[in-house]
Parts: C-alpha cells; sequence; structure tokens
C-alpha cells in the first residue's frame, strides 16, 4: 500500500538521471537560441547599413534638388543643374558656347548672359578689323574670365572698355576651360580677328586641368608634347557627358555615395593591377604641368607676334588660396608665381599677378570680391568673381597695361589715328600703325 508523501515499505526511490534525449534537447534550444540571437545580430547590422546608405543617398539628393530661390522657377534649378545651356559639344574642344544665345535670368533676376554670333560672350558681333581709334583686346581664360555669375557688363573684361573708351574687349573666357583648352579656343577662334592685345588668364586649378582628359564628367582634350611640339590627344572629344548631362554634372554629388566611392576604389585597384604604373607625386604633377606651360606659352607668343598682337599673362586668385587653404592636391601660388615669373622674364611677356592686390584688403572686403554661396541657387558660381571683384580685377589689370610703354604707345598713337582721319589730315596709314609707331628698339 502507497502512503501519501513517503514510499512504501520494501520500494526503493530511483531518482531521476538526464538521459541522452535530455541532454540532446537542451544542446538543441542552445543552438537554436544563439542562432535567433545571431540572426537578429545580423538583421539589425543590415537595418544600421541600410539607413546609412538611405541617409548617404537622402543627403546627396538634398544637394541635387536644392531648395527653391526667390526669383528662380522650377525648371530654372532643373536647368541649372542639367548641362548649361549655353555650352554645345565641340570635337576639338569638348565644349564650347552655343552663338547667339541670351538667358535674361541665368544668374538671377535680371543677371543675363548674352552670346554673339561668333560663340563669344559679347553683346554684339566683332567685326574682323579693328574699329577705327580702337585698341582691341582679347580675353581668353576659363569661368573667371567669362564672368560666371555676373552679367555681361559686369564681367572683367568687358570692365576694361568701360574704364578706357578706347579700348574694345572680346570675351573668350569659357566655364571649366583649363589653360589647354583656352590655349586651343583662342587659336581656332581668335584668327578670324584682329586684335592688338591678347590677355590669357588663369587660376591654379587651370594648370591642373591640362593633365585630364575630362573635366566634372564631360570629356576634353588631353595635351602631350611629342618631338618638342604640343599634341592634342583625345581628340575627337569623346561625347560622355554630353548624352547625360544630369550626371555629368552631379558627379561631384554623386560621388559622396559609399556605393561609388567603394566601386572607384576597386576599379582603381584593378587598372593598377592590370597596368602597374603608380600614380604621379605631387612633385612629378607639377613637373608635367610646368612642361605643358611652357610650351603654351612659347606657342602663344609666335602666335601672337605672327599676328602682331601683345601676349600678356595674368594670374587671378582664388578666395581658398587668399584664406590659405588652397585646393585638393595644388601646390602654393607663390611656388607658381616663381615659375611663371621665369616664364615671364625668359619670353619677354608681362605677367600682371593679382594675388598682392587681393591679399592687401581686410579679410571683409577680400570676401566681398567672391560670390558667397547662399547668394544663387546652385553651387558652382559660389567664390567666382563678384561685381566688385571683377570691377578690382579690371583696373588691376588696365594700370599695368597703361604703364607698359609698348601699350600705352598703342593707345596713344591710336587715339592720334582717330583724330587726324577725322580732321582729313592726309597721311600715310602706315606711319600712323600702332605696329611700326610702337615697335620697340
Amino acid at each position: 500500500m502507497l502512503l501519501r508523501g513517503r514510499p512504501a515499505e520494501g520500494y526503493r526511490v530511483i531518482k531521476a538521471s538526464k538521459t541522452p534525449v535530455a541532454n540532446e534537447r537542451s544542446s538543441w534550444n542552445f543552438i537554436s537560441c544563439a542562432r535567433l540571437i545571431g540572426v537578429n545580430i545580423i538583421i539589425f547590422c543590415l537595418l544600421l547599413i541600410l539607413i546609412e546608405g538611405l541617409a548617404s543617398y537622402g543627403l546627396v539628393f538634398r544637394d541635387i534638388i536644392t531648395t527653391e530661390q526667390p526669383g528662380f522657377t522650377k525648371k530654372e534649378q532643373g536647368d541649372f543643374l542639367a548641362k548649361r545651356q549655353h555650352t554645345k559639344y565641340d570635337a576639338e574642344l569638348g565644349w564650347i558656347n552655343e552663338p547667339n544665345v541670351y538667358l535674361p535670368n541665368i544668374y538671377g533676376p535680371g543677371v543675363y548672359l548674352r552670346t554673339n554670333a561668333q560663340g563669344f560672350r559679347n553683346d554684339h558681333d566683332i567685326n574682323t578689323a579693328v574699329p577705327q581709334g580702337k585698341t582691341r583686346l582679347v580675353c581668353s581664360g576659363d569661368s573667371f574670365t567669362h564672368g560666371y555669375g555676373v552679367d555681361n557688363a559686369h564681367t572683367w573684361c568687358e570692365r576694361l572698355s568701360a574704364l578706357d573708351q578706347r579700348l574694345e574687349t572680346v570675351n573668350m573666357g569659357e566655364d571649366g576651360y583649363g589653360v589647354d583648352q583656352a590655349y586651343l579656343w583662342y587659336k581656332r577662334g581668335a584668327a578670324r580677328i584682329d586684335h592688338q592685345i591678347h590677355l590669357f588668364a588663369f587660376i591654379t586649378d587651370d594648370f591642373y586641368r591640362t593633365l585630364d582628359d575630362s573635366f566634372l564628367g564631360y570629356a576634353k582634350p588631353r595635351l602631350e608634347i611629342e618631338q618638342g611640339v604640343v599634341v592634342a590627344k583625345n581628340v575627337p572629344v569623346p561625347t560622355r557627358g554630353q548624352f547625360f548631362p544630369w550626371i555629368a554634372e552631379n558627379m561631384g554629388n554623386l560621388e559622396n555615395l559609399r556605393t561609388v566611392q567603394f566601386l572607384k576604389r576597386a576599379l582603381r585597384k584593378i587598372k593598377f593591377s592590370h597596368t602597374n604604373s603608380p600614380q604621379l607625386t605631387q612633385k612629378e604633377r607639377d613637373e608635367k604641368a610646368r612642361q605643358i606651360l611652357r610650351k603654351i606659352f612659347e606657342d602663344l607668343k609666335r602666335i601672337d607676334e605672327k599676328r602682331s598682337s601683345k601676349l600678356v599673362l595674368i594670374y587671378l586668385p582664388t578666395i581658398w588660396e587668399l584664406e590659405g587653404r588652397g585646393g585638393p592636391n595644388w601646390t602654393p601660388p607663390e611656388v607658381w608665381n616663381e615659375f611663371l615669373k621665369e616664364e615671364s622674364k625668359s619670353l619677354d611677356v608681362p605677367l600682371i599677378n593679382l594675388f598682392g592686390k587681393f591679399r592687401s584688403l581686410s579679410h571683409r572686403e577680400m570676401v566681398d570680391m567672391f560670390i558667397p554661396p547662399e547668394k544663387l541657387p546652385y553651387p558652382e558660381a559660389a567664390f567666382h568673381f563678384s561685381d566688385r571683384g571683377n570691377e578690382m580685377v579690371a583696373k588691376v589689370v588696365y594700370d599695368k597695361l597703361i604703364n607698359d610703354p609698348l601699350i600705352s604707345c598703342s593707345l596713344s598713337t591710336r587715339s592720334l589715328l582717330k583724330a587726324r582721319e577725322t580732321a582729313h589730315v592726309g597721311q600715310d596709314r602706315k606711319t600712323l600703325n600702332p605696329s611700326h609707331a610702337c615697335s620697340r628698339s
């Protein structure tokens, strides 16, 4: 008989022990729990990656789609963020101004851009012959010469003619050009017009653009030196970037994506393993750029002398260099200035360096010489010369020109020529030609 609470007499109590089945079940529960924790950790990490990716894409999208500013329509903003409205594809240069373009509000309400029939940024067409009593100056360079962010009347090139009515200026500046493209366009475009002075302007970054076959996603020519002669490579220029302008214009924003950065690094490693060619050091990049610049300056002097024109080099500052920051992989302007001074002296070509004048200003005054980022609804125009900056450049350049004996003689002689022709003084035109009257002994 069994009694509640204790075993009956004659019976032994057998304690239960863990069987193999129980051990296996316990081990399975542990593995299942660990697996569940691991899966949750993986899901959590994937969620973090997803959030990071979405945040990255969101920030890039925000940079591309900017907030609408007063005076600008959504369509105008979209046009700015796509292909610039005033340029077209060019097989020799990469891109060039469209002729006869008028954009009344491209840089803001009433801040217009106009190109003439020749594609120059001028309000009127340029005749082959120089008008009587005038001295014609051709300004060639990049967006700082083109006048990105200001209207035609306030580019430093046009301001020169406002300072002196004896001057007629031709603006051959173009957005995004390096020294190479400015040189190639001048050779081709300025050959059709007579002129007495050629102002060849550049910023530091223009030197390094000569080393690349693209700029912001748009293909361009690249200059090489073969047997002592400058030769254009990558021509006809590929049309990449022309068919997908949105991608080309936003390449800088898209490169902020981690996906794009990863792919670029992977492709760079693959390319490196196949070519086994090391990247150029900063010293090597500078030297290669200097070699190309020497040949460009030499050829420009030869061309200008053949055209009875005077070459003048102009070194323009950027706000980044003035504040001591410079651009990525830019050698300081002091080093470049020494090189330019040597070339100027060697070629007997005037050099106008505007760094000193800008650095003499207070920081507040210096900042006012450039367009602030918040002024325009797109980033490209920020830190180009403002109206005041262009005015400053024009005054410094004009003062330097008027103090050059040959150039000032040319201006005086042309004024005399106009006065005599107006008075109908019968005199041999050749004796009044500035190229003869002002020739150096």
